[in-house]
């Protein structure tokens, strides 16, 4: 069965709906459909489609009912791929405040996280939020956008580029702890320092209660750490988004 030609258009609106939904359904917060809601997505969706159709070139476009379903899956898989390395990149900001947690003393009581509707430690969900307000505050949305409207210009989602997948994932992986411990790491050290000396402490004055002065101690020693190394990461953002946008363009062949 052929589909008629008049239609070239709504086929290109489907193909970019399809990889626009695919795509939302990793970058944050629409990943979270329990707090943003589905029609929102599909809207939002809706409004990239319309705003990439038009360029989509009509000779690339199948013309037959078939092609077209097998291409809309293509189309879903390349934009979970492109939204995953992206997302990956901008979690490690986060990841790195969930490492502070484990060593700053603040993950008796959890927080609710609006976005995610979990209940992550402390400092995660304030550098998350610190993520979300920084890529709205610098425009960091609107590059992951013209990214997105970018990925069109490349191939796609092939059998020939699953191996380029699997070594940009495992390379972003690894990109990612690393990110992470970079940024947390030298509060960490310093945190530890604090538990070492305050074992000295302990050992050298047994007589006095160096725990129960050391755990409100070492959270204020947390928090100014944090208020002094937080200015760094607008820098370590704006490096990390540019590495995962340069990832999703080079998984499908693009430079």
């Amino acid at each position: 069965m052929t589909l008629d030609v008049h239609a070239l258009w709504l086929i290109a609106f489907l193909l970019a709906l399809a990889r626009a939904l695919g795509w939302l359904m990793v970058v944050q917060p629409f990943a979270n459909r329990g707090a943003i809601p589905v029609v929102v997505t599909v809207a939002t969706g809706a409004a990239l489609a319309l705003i990439v159709a038009p360029g989509l070139e009509r000779s690339r476009l199948p013309t037959t009912v078939p092609v077209l379903a097998g291409d809309l899956v293509l189309q879903v898989l390349t934009g979970l791929a492109i939204g995953f390395v992206v997302q990956l990149m901008i979690s490690a900001v986060s990841a790195a405040g969930t490492f502070l947690d484990q060593v700053g003393g603040l993950t008796i009581q959890p927080t609710m996280n609006p976005i995610g509707v979990t209940e992550p430690p402390l400092m995660g969900n304030f550098y998350r939020q610190v993520v979300v307000l920084l890529l709205f505050a610098t425009n960091g949305y609107l590059l992951m956008i013209e990214g997105f409207a970018h990925s069109f210009s490349g191939p796609g989602f092939t059998l020939e580029s699953t191996r380029t997948i699997g070594t940009v994932v495992l390379t972003d992986l690894q990109v990612f702890f690393v990110s992470a411990l970079e940024i947390g790491g030298p509060i960490m050290a310093v945190l530890f320092a604090a538990q070492v000396v305050l074992a000295l402490v302990s050992r050298a004055a047994p007589q006095a209660n160096v725990w129960f002065l050391g755990m409100p101690l070492q959270v204020l020693l947390a928090l100014v750490l944090v208020a002094l190394a937080i200015s760094a990461v607008p820098n370590d953002l704006a490096n990390l988004l540019t590495r995962g946008l340069g990832d999703a363009a080079r998984l499908f062949g693009r430079p």
